[in-house]
C-alpha cells in the first residue's frame, strides 16, 4: 500500500518543444534536444552578473560625470580668483556663479561669489548669499569676517564690529590662531578709521596679550600701536622682534619712532641710528635721525645745560620762531603790520636785524598770527642771550611763546625746516615747561 504523504514526482518538461522528459532522461524524446537540470540556475547566474555589471557601469558613469562637473566647476573657480586679483569683481562673480552650476553645495565657491559681489559692490546680491551661509554654520570665521566688511561698507557700525567678533571668535578650517589675529588686526584698523582710538587701543592690548607667534605680526602690532598713540606698549612690541632678530631695521625704526613720540630722545636716537646702521638706504630713519639730533642740539630743558647754553638756545628758538612767523605770512600772503609807528620801526629793526623776509602784501594776516607777531615784536628785546641771562625768569614764556608760534604755523604752513620742525617737535612732546 502506497503512503499517502508521498508527493508525485516533478514534471520535467522540454523548454523547447514543451513535451514532458521522462525521469532520468538525459534528451527530449521529442525533439532531441540535450537537456540538463542545471541550466536554470546557470541562466539565474549569467542574469545577476548582467544586472551587476550594469550597476557598476551606472556607477562609473554617475562617478565619472561627478568627476567631470567637478573639474569644470575648479576651473570656473580658479578663473574666478585670477579675475579677483585682476581687479575684476563683476566677471569674477560670473566665474563663481557658472562654478556653482556645477557643484551647487560647495560653501567656498558660494562664499567666493559674495566677496566677488561685495567687492562689485552688487550689496544686496552679496548679503543674500552670505545671509544663507551664515544661517547654515552661524559660527563660521569666514563667513562672519564678510559680513563684518558687508556692514562695514554699508556704514553699520554696531553690525561691523559685532561680526568682526564674531569672526574673531568663530571656527576657521585652516590656521585658526593666524586667521584670528588677522581679523583683529583688521578691526582695529576700521577702529581707527572710525576715530576710536580708545576702543583700538583695547583691542590691540588683546593681541599683545595674546603674544602672536609671526615676527611679522609683532612688528605689525608695533607699529599700530604707535599709530593708536600708545608708544610704550609699541616699544614693548618692537623689542620682542629685537630680541629675536636684533638687526631687524624696521624694529629699530619703529622702537625709535616711538622713544621720540615719549620724548626719550636719546633712546630715539641711539635706536634710530641703529636701524639707519642696518639699513643705509632707508630714507624715513636719515630724516627722524636728523630731526632728533635737531632737537637735541635746540632743546633748552634738557638736564646737564648751563643756564649759558640754555639762553643760548632760547634765544635761538625765539629767533627761529619769530622768522618762522613772518615767513609763513609772506608765504600765504598776509600783512603782519605793527599796531602804532613805535612798533612798526621795532619790527623793522628787528627784520633787519634776524634778517628775516619782507612783507610786502596787503591781505591783513588772521588774528591769531597778528596776535602772536605784535607779542613776538614786544618780545624780541627781552628775548636776547644777554637779556635771558640777565632775567632766566623770562626762559620759560620765551619758550612757550616759541611753541605756541610753532603750533599755530604749522596749521597753516605745513612745509617747514629742520629746526622748525624740532621746535614743533619739542611743543607737542614737552610734558614740563622749561624753568
Amino acid at each position: 500500500m502506497s503512503s499517502v504523504t508521498k508527493s508525485p514526482p516533478a514534471v520535467i518538461r522540454c523548454q523547447t518543444c514543451g513535451k514532458e522528459i521522462p525521469l532520468g532522461a538525459d534528451s527530449c524524446p521529442a525533439c532531441g534536444r540535450h537537456h540538463s537540470e542545471s541550466s536554470p540556475r546557470l541562466t539565474l547566474a549569467i542574469l545577476l552578473i548582467l544586472i551587476f555589471a550594469g550597476f557598476a557601469f551606472t556607477q562609473y558613469v554617475v562617478r565619472l560625470h561627478r568627476a567631470t562637473e567637478a573639474s569644470l566647476a575648479k576651473r570656473w573657480f580658479n578663473r574666478g580668483n585670477q579675475d579677483m586679483q585682476a581687479n575684476l569683481p563683476s566677471l569674477a562673480a560670473e566665474d563663481y556663479r557658472t562654478a556653482l552650476s556645477y557643484d551647487r553645495e560647495n560653501r567656498q565657491y558660494t562664499l567666493s561669489l559674495a566677496e566677488a559681489l561685495l567687492a562689485a559692490n552688487r550689496m544686496n546680491e552679496a548679503r543674500s548669499h552670505l545671509t544663507s551661509l551664515w544661517e547654515e554654520e552661524p559660527a563660521s570665521g569666514e563667513v562672519n569676517l564678510a559680513l563684518a566688511r558687508l556692514h562695514v561698507r554699508r556704514g553699520d557700525r554696531a553690525r561691523a564690529i559685532g561680526y568682526y567678533n564674531n569672526a574673531i571668535n568663530g571656527v576657521w578650517d585652516e590656521q585658526p590662531r593666524q586667521q584670528r589675529i588677522a581679523a583683529r588686526f583688521e578691526l582695529v584698523r576700521y577702529l581707527m578709521q572710525q576715530h576710536d582710538l580708545a576702543e583700538a587701543q583695547a583691542e590691540l592690548m588683546a593681541l599683545q596679550a595674546d603674544g602672536p607667534p609671526d615676527p611679522s605680526d609683532q612688528l605689525l602690532l608695533g607699529q599700530m600701536l604707535l599709530q593708536a598713540n600708545d608708544p610704550k606698549r609699541a616699544i614693548d612690541a618692537y623689542d620682542i622682534v629685537l630680541r629675536n632678530d636684533p638687526r631687524n631695521a624696521d624694529a629699530w625704526l619703529g622702537k625709535g619712532l616711538a622713544a621720540l613720540q615719549i620724548g626719550d630722545y636719546l633712546a630715539a636716537e641711539r635706536a634710530l641710528a641703529t636701524a639707519l646702521e642696518h639699513d643705509p638706504n632707508s630714507e624715513q630713519a636719515r630724516q627722524q635721525l636728523d630731526l632728533v639730533r635737531e632737537v637735541l642740539r635746540i632743546g633748552p630743558a634738557f638736564r646737564g645745560l648751563s643756564l649759558a647754553e640754555r639762553t643760548q638756545r632760547v634765544a635761538e628758538a625765539f629767533s627761529a620762531a619769530l622768522k618762522r612767523l613772518t615767513g609763513c605770512a609772506a608765504q600765504q600772503g598776509y600783512s603782519l603790520a605793527a599796531p602804532d609807528t613805535a612798533k612798526a620801526g621795532a619790527r623793522a629793526s628787528a627784520a633787519k636785524t634776524m634778517s628775516l623776509p619782507t612783507v610786502e602784501a596787503t591781505t591783513p594776516a588772521p588774528s591769531n598770527l597778528q596776535q602772536l607777531y605784535t607779542s613776538g615784536v614786544q618780545k624780541q628785546a627781552s628775548a636776547t642771550d644777554a637779556a635771558l641771562r640777565r632775567n632766566p625768569d623770562a626762559l620759560e614764556p620765551t619758550m612757550q611763546y616759541v611753541f605756541e608760534v610753532e603750533r599755530t604755523a604749522a596749521s597753516i604752513c605745513p612745509t617747514m625746516d629742520l629746526t622748525d620742525r624740532a621746535l614743533l617737535t619739542l611743543a607737542q612732546n614737552e610734558s614740563e615747561t622749561v624753568k
